[in-house]
């Protein structure tokens, strides 16, 4: 609902306007009232009118003075000018200043006032949209700015000005919703904010990895309360009013706030009445990401679970910034799709309200590519224990394996064990072992910068020489040349 200032020294004329439109029906409602230009002001700063319908004409200052005040403090309203046929000059110059539009008093009607009225919603409707876009572009620079752990260049700050909220008062609702989009009326649904406190609103929405930012800047002087028993879907951390110039300072806070609730989430809305400590990235979980993603690489479901435990359990004792576990669990989730090539990974789901939430989907997920990499890769033959060889082979593909390890394995003879897995497989068993390291091999010159010894090692040759002879012999060039031609 856009709101109305009305500015007439003659009250029947304010009267007459008042109920000449069925405002509500257009989507306008009235929210003051004023005699003369001085008093005007006073209630544009107080209240912020998104409309100003002003006499020319009026004692102490004029409707065109009080607009050239209005815009020189900084206000957007959009101003409709009330004049008579011999105030051409005057509507002239507040045309020159920005007013929308005028009416003549002795013509004006219903029918008049809707036209105009129409023509000002559109006005008003296009500089909302523009102001949240320039708005959000605002907001994404001082989010780099405060994430990025560096201290802004001098005046940076001041600069990144919030466009349209002049003279108004701001509440930061960061709602950790743990979905990829979330809505203004997503969360008037929850009926947090009455409706008079909502409409009287500026809002600004931020979406960043599952958690939005509302932005709520209010007239000067207004109140609000959140019910702070009410169960939610999620935790939600909100402020009291502040000025804009405790805008980084105050999302600071909150970033803290909500962390606390990613790890011990209440489900609850809470006020954020402390600063507490900073948020420092935990150091060195590269090695426990690569035991992850390596142990499901050679179907090792039990190590897999194992690292993310400790993994996770490393985010919680440090309380990691979310960002940093969220960025964690995507990274692992690409890398080991791209291990099981299965393509169906839902990464939206990578965003969920919580650690403990976020850590049973990321198992879901895992569990889905180790399956879909352990039936992908391994042949069944007709034949069980071939097929338990099998399963062993690539399991253990970077160990030594030896005959008499396999055929213990299956309570066989050595010698009708090699045999048995050439007749099923067409191939000898160290050619198959050869095979399954050369992929993994493939694979690592591919995606990793290691080097050609590393590599070797890595999939279970113990010797460079004999790792560059093998992999020549199935793929027909050294390790180098293919890391190259990749």
């Amino acid at each position: 609902m856009w709101t109305v200032l009305l500015v007439e020294d003659e009250v029947f004329v304010r009267r007459k306007v008042k109920e000449t439109m069925r405002w509500k029906e257009m989507g306008f409602t009235i929210i003051g009232e004023a005699g003369n230009g001085f008093e005007a002001m006073d209630k544009i700063r107080e209240c912020q009118p998104d409309v100003v319908i002003t006499d020319i004409v009026m004692p102490l200052m004029n409707g065109v003075d009080l607009l050239k005040q209005a815009r020189k403090e900084g206000f957007t309203s959009r101003f409709v000018m009330l004049t008579v046929m011999s105030d051409f000059e005057n509507v002239q110059q507040a045309l020159e200043f920005g007013a929308t539009s005028y009416m003549l008093k002795l013509y004006m009607d219903h029918e008049t006032l809707a036209e105009t009225m129409s023509k000002v919603e559109k006005e008003l409707i296009d500089r909302r949209s523009a102001e949240i876009r320039e708005a959000e572009a605002v907001y994404r620079k001082l989010w780099k700015l405060m994430v990025g752990g560096a201290q802004s260049p001098e005046g940076k700050e001041s600069e990144l000005e919030i466009p349209g909220v002049q003279g108004r008062e701001l509440s930061i609702i960061a709602v950790q919703h743990g979905r990829p989009a979330y809505t203004r009326e997503d969360f008037f649904a929850l009926h947090l904010i009455e409706n008079d406190v909502a409409s009287a609103a500026v809002w600004h929405l931020l979406t960043i990895d599952g958690v939005s930012y509302l932005f709520m800047w209010l007239p000067t002087a207004s109140q609000f309360i959140m019910p702070s028993e009410q169960a939610l879907p999620y935790s939600l951390i909100y402020t009291e009013l502040i000025s804009a110039a405790h805008l980084m300072e105050t999302w600071k806070s909150v970033l803290i706030a909500l962390n606390t609730e990613w790890y011990n989430p209440t489900f609850r809305a809470k006020l954020c009445t402390s600063v507490g400590t900073p948020l420092r990235e935990t150091a060195d979980t590269w090695g426990l990401e690569h035991e992850i993603w390596h142990n499901l690489e050679q179907l090792r479901w039990d190590a897999v679970v194992g690292a993310v435990n400790e993994l996770w359990g490393k985010f919680e004792v440090q309380h990691a910034p979310q960002q940093q576990v969220k960025q964690a669990a995507a990274r692992i989730v690409h890398l080991c799709a791209r291990i099981s090539q299965l393509s169906t990974v839902d990464e939206e789901e990578m965003l969920a309200s919580d650690h403990h939430r976020l850590k049973s989907v990321f198992l879901t997920r895992l569990e889905a590519h180790i399956k879909h990499l352990s039936a992908s890769r391994i042949p069944i033959s007709d034949h069980p224990e071939i097929n338990k060889i099998i399963s062993y082979l690539h399991e253990h593909y970077v160990e030594e394996i030896t005959l008499d390890t396999l055929a213990k394995l299956v309570c066989m003879d050595d010698k009708y064990v090699s045999g048995l897995f050439k007749k099923k497989l067409g191939v000898s068993i160290i050619q198959y072992l050869h095979q399954i390291r050369i992929e993994h091999a493939q694979r690592l010159l591919r995606e990793t910068d290691r080097t050609i010894s590393e590599i070797g090692e890595r999939v279970g040759f113990a010797n460079d020489n004999y790792f560059i002879k093998i992999f020549k012999r199935f793929t027909g060039g050294t390790p180098a040349s293919f890391r190259n031609r990749t």
